[in-house]
């Protein structure tokens, strides 16, 4: 019983690391796109498909204190995303 606790403790941590580590990367796409010739690069490089994946991830109705942050962390991923997309 005890190690699935852990292990359970340890997945929460890898997805939250996940999570910001895809949030600040959309951020810096989003920063780093500021003239027409950033937005062509970026969009040659395959970008747009993987904002709007990142766009479409939903979180799950909170159940919890856990779940109610892993949810937060999801919409600043889709916030991200959506200013990436939207420059």
């Amino acid at each position: 019983m005890e190690d699935i606790v852990i292990v359970n403790h340890l997945i929460h941590h890898f997805n939250q690391g996940q999570l910001t580590l895809h949030q600040w990367c959309l951020r810096f796409l989003w920063a780093f796109h500021e003239t027409t010739e950033d937005c062509k690069f970026i969009l040659s490089k395959g970008v747009l498909p993987l904002a709007i994946n990142a766009l479409l991830v939903h979180p799950r109705l909170p159940d919890d204190a856990v779940s109610y942050d892993m949810a937060r962390m999801i919409i600043a991923v889709n916030e991200a995303a959506l200013g990436c997309c939207a420059g």
